[in-house]
């Protein structure tokens, strides 16, 4: 199925507004899907042979997230040196952004010991030009799909293994994205409890340049599957 955090962003760039997007059904692949305005500024996305049936729901939103102290490049390569996962034990091993495959953008996020995890993300300009933005940047789907499974990490890990998956989803993105860039990434709790209540679990992913600078932050929440 498609990746969530992509899909996701696709949805809103499509709506063409700021969004917060819930994740109804598994997206399927090699499909052309059909964007529905369904009144009072929510959009679902569908495929047509089901149309009664919602993939992604955006609704508009205005941006509320969490914040937290920078962490540098260096300190987001250590804390993906506690990366565990192995190709036979990863649940999506295919995965353009988490995956273990030679065009993986490796988002292999580790805990930083204070309760976060992180990992270095960079695209390289080795990048097909169909995700590419004008020269240097890139498509901003592929930012929201490692802020998504860094969280994924985070939540399927922290306090314990268990699976989840992910259910509302929203980024901001406050700079262009360069290729062949470090950057650090870091999830967390955010404002939610720091732990599984019951099924559900929240988390929050920001995005600091070299700097220290945050130029991107998203908010997702999190179900297990029962």
């Amino acid at each position: 199925m498609g990746q969530g955090g992509w899909a996701s962003h696709e949805l809103v760039r499509a709506v063409g507004q700021p969004a917060t997007v819930a994740l109804r059904s598994a997206i399927p692949l090699e499909v052309d899907l059909d964007v529905v305005h369904a009144g009072d500024e929510v959009w679902h996305l569908v495929d047509p042979a089901a149309p009664d049936t919602i993939i992604l729901e955006a609704s508009r939103w205005e941006a509320d997230y969490a914040t937290t102290p920078a962490v540098s490049i260096d300190e987001a390569a250590r804390a993906r040196e506690q990366f565990q996962i192995t190709a036979e034990t990863h649940p999506a091993p295919h995965c353009c952004s988490c995956g273990f495959h030679d065009a993986s953008l490796n988002v292999h996020a580790g805990p930083l010991g204070d309760g976060r995890w992180a990992t270095p993300f960079r695209v390289p300009s080795s990048l097909p030009d169909s995700q590419r933005h004008e020269r240097s940047g890139i498509d901003e789907g592929l930012l929201w799909m490692a802020m998504d499974c860094a969280c994924g990490w985070y939540t399927s890990h922290d306090g314990g293994e268990r699976r989840g998956v992910t259910v509302q989803f929203a980024v901001s993105i406050y700079e262009e994205i360069e290729l062949d860039t470090d950057y650090a990434l870091v999830a967390w709790n955010g404002d939610y409890q720091p732990h599984w209540d019951g099924r559900k679990r929240g988390a929050a992913a920001a995005l600091f340049n070299r700097t220290g600078d945050c130029v991107a932050q998203s908010r997702s929440f999190w179900v297990a599957p029962r």
